[in-house]
């Protein structure tokens, strides 16, 4: 659990630069395997579309999700992204998504104890699965079942042994009004590819909506979780 003190770093020492915000909260946060983690990213503007169809807890917006595990008694986030599922240091996932005072735009997630004692395996294999899928490339596509995976899709496969722990919803790429952004007119349209609208399957900001998950720290609200 974030501990106090990290908080009133974050809100008060605005003038430190920003390594110093990410060397902090990775000395004070207490990570553990199976924690999810959400990101607000602005790397291009497909985040800001897919952050836009979907707005997800909090009234948030989000565009990437990874997965926590431990490698050789280190914390390191195991992804989806744009080269595919890597496993990455836990800085160099911080850092994609800083606000304009350094501190990463960043949601995380815990299984609830009681599903955990309902599928004391859940965590485990959802891990072991995920090491499985090292190399895969990305799924350009946002299809299902293409032997490539997209963050979320990614995130939805490695917990799906068990049971339904994340439901698939059928996708829309259009706004409020119903109507096509443009961005996903053109990018499918480069892949020469009808735009799957309706299709199954799921992404960033569905999956904070989980009653499945606890959310253990959000970086907007974060005396909330204290």
């Amino acid at each position: 659990m974030l501990i106090k003190i990290i908080l009133l770093f974050f809100l008060i020492n605005t003038s430190f630069a920003q390594e110093n915000y990410i060397d902090f909260f990775l000395k004070e946060y207490d990570p553990k395997e199976g924690d999810i983690i959400f990101q607000d990213l602005d790397s291009s503007p497909l985040c800001g579309a897919i952050e836009e169809v979907t707005p997800g807890i909090f009234n948030q917006n989000f565009s990437h999700v990874g997965l926590i595990i431990s490698i050789e008694n280190k914390f390191k986030i195991i992804e989806s992204f744009s080269n595919g599922v890597k496993i990455i240091d836990f800085q160099d996932f911080l850092i994609r998504s800083l606000t304009d005072s350094g501190v990463p735009k960043i949601t995380i997630a815990r299984i609830h104890e009681e599903i955990q004692k309902k599928h004391p395996n859940l965590i485990t294999n959802a891990i072991k699965k995920s090491k499985d899928f090292l190399g895969s490339p990305y799924d350009e596509e946002f299809l299902l079942n293409n032997n490539s995976f997209y963050c979320s899709e990614f995130i939805y496969e490695i917990f799906s042994q068990d049971f339904d722990f994340f439901n698939l919803n059928n996708m829309t790429f259009k706004n409020k009004d119903g109507i096509y952004l443009k961005i996903w007119v053109d990018y499918f349209k480069q892949l020469k590819m009808e735009i799957p609208e309706q299709k199954k399957g799921i992404n960033p900001g569905i999956m904070t909506l989980n009653k499945n998950l606890k959310f253990i720290y959000n970086y907007k609200t974060p005396f909330k979780f204290i």
